[in-house]
């Protein structure tokens, strides 16, 4: 196991950051941290890190307790949203920074130093920036820096707080696609703290839904998106409609469209809701059986490759809906058409538990 975190606490003077928190990250992994602001997802990063002490609980690396270890014992990377770059150093000297400054004893030579920042520019792509100061350098180039200087240590732990948050949609991307593909390079344990979903959902391994200072759920991108634990976890992973319905003969209405309850359902359960993203619903003009309802288009954006349409149910209700813009041509919809709506996928939960 590459990072144990067993039963941690802490709190800021009243306020309760993480309770009891637990996980388990395998060697050369990359996870994602994901929560809200305030969850205690950055908290929990700082107390790997060793930043931040825990009021209760471990954190061993590689089955070793790491509370009695200094910052460089520990052998962590750290990268900052912010880059946290010296200003006064070019690129050369920000890389060599964490070498340069070891004791003499664990100190690589001038030469050794040398060949490594070259090395790692040239892993990160900034070869020819070697003598520029952050300040000549766009943000994506700065958070490479940043990341060079932290693999600079040979770290066994690398740890990216909020790493993408200061640069633009963009550059975002573009970092994402250039990290995951550096880390199946190079295969250090690796965990950031994100609030960005679709960025956690494409860079990681496995996401750790974090709200409230607990774990919400743990699970591969595809699991969490796909089969959430909880309402929660739903509402924060993306989109979603919420239809409130009855429960009546074994069967939950939303309107007055009748919907089989999966067999787990309680048969005596009178209420329950239904969780259905605007993508999973199948848009047509004509209805087809007993499982679509009708909605008035009240608005739609065709721009994109997605088409995003807002509607009233039957009922009343807004409904958000999405489709390709292909289905959109074939099906020649616009503003106060009539159409029938009828969900493809849909996930239950009780009023008061996931079920």
């Amino acid at each position: 196991m590459g990072i144990s975190i067993r039963s941690i606490d802490k709190s800021f003077d009243d306020f309760k950051a993480l309770k009891n928190v637990s996980l388990e990250i395998k060697q050369g992994e990359l996870v994602a941290l994901l929560g809200p602001s305030g969850s205690g997802k950055t908290t929990l990063l700082r107390i790997i890190a060793g930043v931040e002490k825990p009021d209760q609980g471990s954190v061993l690396f590689f089955n070793e307790e790491i509370k009695d270890l200094s910052l460089s014992e520990r052998k962590v990377g750290f990268v900052f949203q912010h880059y946290a770059l010296f200003k006064h150093m070019t690129v050369f000297e920000n890389v060599a920074f964490g070498l340069s400054v070891r004791p003499r004893k664990m100190r690589p030579s001038k030469e050794e130093i040398k060949k490594k920042v070259h090395e790692l520019l040239a892993l990160v792509q900034l070869e020819r920036f070697l003598n520029r100061y952050p300040s000549e350098l766009s943000g994506g180039q700065r958070q490479r820096v940043a990341l060079a200087r932290a693999l600079a240590i040979e770290p066994k732990v690398l740890l990216l707080d909020e790493p993408f948050g200061a640069l633009d949609a963009k550059v975002r991307k573009e970092l994402r696609a250039w990290l995951r593909r550096l880390h199946d390079e190079l295969h250090i344990t690796s965990v950031f703290v994100t609030h960005d979903v679709e960025e956690a959902l494409e860079l990681a391994d496995r996401v750790v839904v974090i709200n409230e200072g607990k774990i919400e759920q743990v699970g591969k991108p595809e699991e969490v998106y796909h089969d959430p634990s909880n309402p929660f976890v739903y509402h924060f992973l993306g989109n979603v409609n919420l239809f409130h319905c009855r429960v009546e003969d074994g069967k939950a209405f939303i309107g007055n469209m009748p919907l089989a309850l999966p067999s787990h359902v309680s048969p005596d359960a009178k209420s329950a809701r239904i969780y259905i993203r605007p993508h999973l619903f199948e848009v047509e003009k004509t209805a087809s059986g007993n499982q679509s309802f009708k909605g008035t288009i009240k608005y739609l954006n065709p721009a994109g490759p997605i088409v995003k349409i807002e509607m009233i149910s039957e009922w009343g209700d807004l409904i958000n809906v999405e489709i390709p813009i292909g289905q959109y041509y074939e099906l020649e919809i616009k503003k106060g058409d009539v159409v029938y709506v009828r969900p493809k996928e849909m996930k239950f939960f009780s009023d008061d538990y996931a079920i």
